[in-house]
């Protein structure tokens, strides 16, 4: 259901017409507990909170997970949650309900924030949609569509709020996004249907191409922490050294080992970040080969869903219009899972210019 769009609310009150048991009411039938509590007079009174933590829980991908809490001390019983680097994770440990994928996506949307679907029933792009001038999300009216002779139509969130001043007032209509969409799935659906293998391996080729740069920059700069952190190091040793002898004050020795240790503190940060963006890029190849598989079997799909667009998209960007040869159209960026945006130009049909022609 929330793979579906469904928001947790949603599916709270689903589990509640269905009279399925809360986690709580459950444990009170089945062995007897909690039975004081007020909750055996509503046991199919699921809370927003209870769906979201099934969602998250990752129990459900086959892991035991443990030290997630701890209690201040042996005198202090109070639990606090523990970061999740600290948290011990077994994988494998029995059967998966849901595949990694799917929870992924899972995680994703619950991000997002979304309306009352009953709002706007036609929306499937909920949290998916960016202006790709300003970079804020585009939001969905149906009535302002109606007037255009439309279902509904996007336009930018910063336009709708403050005019012209910050963003233009460029908008699109659903069925024209849906057209560019739609047919974009079904040619990566069918040069991966065709061939998988080569389908993946020249997604990572220009996976590569696009990333190289990015890459030597990432290693440039970690190379540039390191170093620096070898001369803090030094500084910091010397410092010390001119402390213990009494060569500088202890007030001027106070500031600038505090300044330094603060200065080692960030390079350690972002050395840590650039490391864990390169280990990301290593596993691009794995990601090509899982999107292959997985956008395989949308080939003959005859209209998008909401469950479709949230397994395959990460997120999209729709441009201001242009004018070409006299005609009006917009760029639409279309950034899918695990593989990202693969680009425009031409690779034998993989890398298709993605514009849609307007009113």
């Amino acid at each position: 259901m929330a793979l579906e769009g469904k928001t947790c609310f949603a599916i709270a009150k689903e589990l509640e017409r269905e009279q399925v048991l809360t986690p709580r009411a459950y444990v009170m039938v089945k062995h007897g507990k909690y039975l004081t509590e007020n909750r055996q007079k509503h046991p199919f009174s699921w809370s927003v909170l209870t769906v979201e933590h099934l969602l998250s829980n990752p129990v459900y991908l086959g892991k035991m997970v443990s030290q997630k809490a701890s209690t201040r001390s042996f005198k202090d019983k109070r639990i606090e949650v523990r970061p999740e680097e600290d948290w011990i994770i077994v994988e494998n440990t029995h059967e998966p309900l849901v595949d990694q994928a799917t929870f992924d996506t899972v995680q994703e949307r619950l991000k997002v924030k979304k309306p009352d679907w009953t709002h706007n029933p036609r929306n499937i792009y909920r949290g998916l949609l960016y202006c790709g001038e300003c970079g804020l999300r585009m939001v969905f009216s149906s009535t302002m569509g109606h007037r255009h002779g439309s279902t509904g139509m996007f336009g930018c969130a910063k336009f709708r709020r403050y005019g012209g001043k910050d963003c233009s007032s460029h908008y699109i209509h659903l069925e024209e996004l849906n057209e560019v969409v739609l047919e974009d799935i079904r040619r990566h659906a069918s040069l991966s249907a065709a061939d998988k293998k080569q389908y993946a391996k020249r997604l990572m080729s220009l996976s590569e191409q696009e990333r190289d740069g990015e890459r030597a920059s990432w290693k440039k700069e970690a190379e540039r922490c390191a170093n620096r952190l070898a001369e803090l190091d030094v500084l910091i040793q010397k410092l010390y050294e001119d402390n213990v002898f009494r060569r500088i004050p202890a007030e001027r020795y106070a500031t600038l080992s505090e300044t330094y240790e603060a200065e080692a503190a960030k390079l350690r940060e972002r050395k840590m970040e650039l490391r864990n963006m390169m280990d990301a890029y290593g596993k691009r190849s794995r990601n090509a080969e899982e999107f292959a598989a997985l956008v395989a079997q949308y080939a003959d799909i005859p209209c998008l869903t909401e469950e479709l667009l949230n397994t395959l998209v990460e997120k999209i960007f729709v441009h201001e219009k242009e004018v070409i040869d006299g005609k009006t159209f917009m760029r639409v960026e279309i950034y899918y899972r695990f593989i990202g945006n693969v680009g425009n130009g031409d690779d034998g049909g993989l890398k298709a210019k993605k514009y849609v022609k307007v009113r």
